[in-house]
């Protein structure tokens, strides 16, 4: 019984600490998104469903259902919690690699952009924003390996103005060649 409990309570915290990781770290405007919802759900159910056990275990012979029902709601509160911290981390990666640049994305104005362009060229810092929809895998691996252009995932790409810099930097490519 003791074993079970410890493990309960180890399933349980890894839960809560995901659960209120998620909770500080959620995007408001992917706020529809249910996982949150469903991650907290499951685990109160979860929570019960053992307190419930351990308050019956003291009196008489515990239902073993209830450890299954509770095993469960944390084994879908957790594949909830994992896969929103998953995306709450890409997103956060996302905004820190192109944080420097929202200045300059704000008004999608491509004069802005193209100053920040020439800021990079003479930095050699240059960036490639992936296109979710036109992907040239034979270009983005030339850019990335030949040219050591950092290439910025598809996840982070949000802004018309960095189709502008894209330009700017398929224009310097090709001049380069």
């Amino acid at each position: 019984m003791q074993f079970k409990t410890k493990i309960f309570s180890i399933v349980f915290a890894i839960n809560t600490i995901l659960l209120i990781l998620n909770i500080k770290y959620r995007d408001e405007t992917l706020s529809v998104v249910q996982d949150l919802t469903y991650g907290k759900l499951f685990l109160f159910f979860g929570f019960f469903c053992f307190v419930f056990y351990l308050i019956i275990a003291k009196f008489k012979k515990a239902f073993n259902v209830l450890l299954i029902f509770a095993t469960i709601a944390f084994c879908i509160s957790l594949f909830f919690n994992l896969r929103l911290a998953k995306d709450n981390y890409d997103r956060i990666q996302c905004n820190e690699g192109i944080s420097e640049y929202f200045e300059y994305f704000e008004y999608d104005s491509c004069e802005k952009i193209k100053k920040r362009f020439e800021y990079d060229l003479i930095n050699r810092q240059l960036k490639y924003f992936l296109d979710p929809y036109n992907h040239d895998l034979e270009f983005e691996e030339k850019i990335r390996n030949e040219k050591h252009i950092e290439l910025v995932g598809i996840s982070c790409t949000q802004f018309t103005s960095m189709d502008c810099y894209n330009e700017l930097v398929k224009n310097y490519i090709k001049k380069s060649d």
